[in-house]
């Protein structure tokens, strides 16, 4: 029987990692630090851990977008641990290509009671861009799906339950700076009839965001684990920019509020005491009917490889 769920559910991680057509994502970074990345729960006494991860994906309007992020992880004791983690970005599609650092995550998480069955654990954090999405080609602003960070300074706060197998997490979002300084309006790019079909953002103002997740690991001991969830994502409001040929002041983006929610599976192996390699995919279910953000995926594939020491 626990042959057959292993099959099933190799079968439906492959699925959902190959989803393409499927739109959805909308991730802000915040559902990869802390008590709010997918945990698992195999016996790990190591008091640091340093991961690689190489997600590459397609966006909007066959956008290839290569993301690489480092991730840094120290736990003081039972209860403490801090984190660092460190984006980049390289996209590429028919307006041309930008490369660039991406986004710096703190956080600290303490577990309230690390004895017990189910654990209570709560992260603080914040997000520090490295660039105000204003990349170009050119001279000329590349919309969103080209940026390698939303450009603002966000405040991170989360707060998670997980048993042996069983995680449920919450978190928000607040961007603390607002406005980002992207200066992609269509009419810039006259002549390029590609350009008419990105979302305008000029003095793109992204709005907060809200996850919920639950999480179930299948498979928990030995070389292999394997697990899968739902992950919710409700963006709080309509984004606005700028266009003063429409507006004097700032103009809604109709659709671009509500909710994402997004099938998730993570399959890690064991290979030495000290190297962890993994793979996690995820397809949408429920989507918003607009994502100027950039951060739609159509397809999503993210191996990652954690040393812990």
């Amino acid at each position: 029987m626990k042959a057959l769920s292993t099959l099933f559910f190799l079968g439906f991680f492959i699925l959902i990692c190959t989803g393409a057509g499927a739109q959805g994502c909308s991730d802000a970074g915040f559902c990869t630090i802390g008590n709010l990345r997918q945990l698992h729960q195999a016996a790990d006494s190591s008091h640091q851990r340093l991961g690689l991860n190489l997600a590459v994906g397609v966006g909007d309007e066959g956008v290839f977008v290569f993301t690489p992020a480092l991730r840094y992880e120290y736990s003081f004791d039972r209860r403490w641990s801090v984190e660092a983690k460190l984006t980049g970005n390289y996209a590429s599609g028919s307006l041309g290509n930008a490369a660039g650092l991406g986004d710096l995550f703190l956080s600290g998480t303490y577990v309230f009671n690390p004895g017990s069955e189910w654990k209570w654990s709560g992260t603080l954090g914040g997000k520090l861009p490295f660039n105000r999405s204003d990349l170009k080609e050119d001279g000329k602003p590349l919309p969103m799906q080209y940026q390698s960070s939303l450009g603002t300074f966000d405040l991170i706060a989360g707060v998670s339950v997980n048993s042996e197998r069983w995680q449920f997490s919450a978190g928000y979002q607040q961007p603390l700076t607002g406005t980002n300084r992207n200066g992609f309006l269509p009419v810039f790019w006259m002549g390029n009839a590609d350009a008419a079909k990105y979302a305008a953002t000029a003095d793109f103002k992204r709005k907060p965001d809200v996850l919920l997740r639950g999480f179930y690991q299948l498979v928990n001991g030995g070389r292999l684990q394997l697990g899968g969830g739902l992950l919710g994502i409700y963006h709080i409001g309509r984004d606005t920019y700028v266009d003063a040929n429409k507006s004097a002041g700032r103009i809604s983006i109709q659709g671009s509020d509500g909710l994402t929610l997004n099938l998730t599976g993570t399959v890690r192996w064991v290979l030495t005491n000290r190297l962890v390699a993994g793979i996690t995919g995820g397809a949408p279910l429920v989507v918003r009917d607009v994502r100027p953000d950039g951060l739609t995926r159509s397809f999503v594939l993210a191996p990652e490889f954690t040393w812990r020491f």
